[in-house]
């Protein structure tokens, strides 16, 4: 891969942010004000999932405003990324390694942050020029004792757990070598509220700010 400015561009400000806040909601969930709520309580970086309905047209929109950086989740397609693309979406996550997806993202000047479970993967990944590679689902692969482990032969790789790390984990998993986490279901439960989502978006910021400071 080429080094695109762009691509470099939105790894770092989401390394300085340290957390991407996962929006998968429903039908009748009011997706941008959501979204809006979660960035008031200090998390910036979005990654709307495409499984999310309304999702390219809240990305279109949420990624005109000041202070956000948005991007597109659940990406397993080519197509998929050229739509995060045009909706001006910055970076893409996916749940699995796919070249053909890595490359198109970069193609168009996009992040690619595809997920990995085992160490084939994750080293596959990061040969094939990914910058920031997912360790997916993180929980269920043992969490940051798992991180850890991986920690040993691959020191250096840049590694972003998601499904796994929570406001009181997250400390846990930047210990064992995060450069940054992901986060969803603390901030969105079951029944969430606008309020609540604010609330919730504080307190991972502050947890992550906490984490990072005593590394």
């Amino acid at each position: 891969m080429k080094t695109i400015p762009a691509i470099k561009q939105t790894q770092t400000e989401i390394l300085a942010e340290g957390v991407i806040l996962c929006i998968r909601l429903g039908d009748s969930d009011p997706v941008i004000q959501a979204c809006r709520a979660a960035v008031r309580g200090g998390l910036r970086v979005l990654e709307l999932t495409l499984t999310t309905p309304g999702a390219l047209e809240a990305m279109t929109i949420l990624g005109q405003e000041e202070g956000i950086i948005v991007g597109g989740g659940t990406v397993l397609t080519t197509d998929q990324v050229q739509e995060v693309a045009a909706a001006r979406g910055r970076f893409i996550l996916s749940p699995v390694f796919d070249p053909d997806v890595v490359d198109e993202a970069h193609r168009l000047g996009l992040l690619a942050i595809p997920g990995a479970a085992t160490p084939a993967e994750i080293l596959a990944a990061h040969r094939h020029g990914v910058l920031l590679v997912k360790v997916y689902p993180s929980g269920a692969l043992g969490g940051p004792a798992y991180l850890r482990t991986l920690r040993g032969p691959f020191p250096e790789l840049p590694l972003v757990p998601t499904s796994g790390p929570t406001a009181e984990t997250l400390a846990d998993y930047f210990a064992a070598g995060a450069v940054a986490v992901g986060v969803g279901l603390d901030v969105f439960p079951e029944g969430f509220t606008l309020a609540s989502v604010e609330t919730a978006a504080r307190r991972v910021w502050e947890a992550v700010t906490a984490a990072r400071e005593k590394r």
